[in-house]
């Protein structure tokens, strides 16, 4: 990444979290609405008995990716 880049980067992550700090915001309930969001979508993919299970961890990979979450590095097929 350039130099320049990743200062802005860096200052801009700064100052946002600065005004975060200020605003009245729920992170737990925010956190706990993903997290069940996602785990009922993997839950769904687990659960379907009309795909294989290579199918079954692509979906659930593609589901990681939607919500931003680190999937790890087993494959990358969506």
């Amino acid at each position: 990444m350039n130099i320049k880049l990743e200062l802005l980067a860096k200052t801009i992550s700064e100052v946002i979290e600065q005004r975060l700090d200020c605003l009245e915001i729920d992170v737990d309930q925010i956190v706990q609405t993903t997290a069940i969001s996602a785990l009922a979508e993997i839950q769904e993919v687990i659960q379907n008995s009309l795909i294989d299970d290579f199918t079954a961890m692509e979906e659930t990979v593609c589901i990681f990716e939607k919500y931003h979450l680190d999937f790890g590095i087993r494959h990358d097929f969506c």
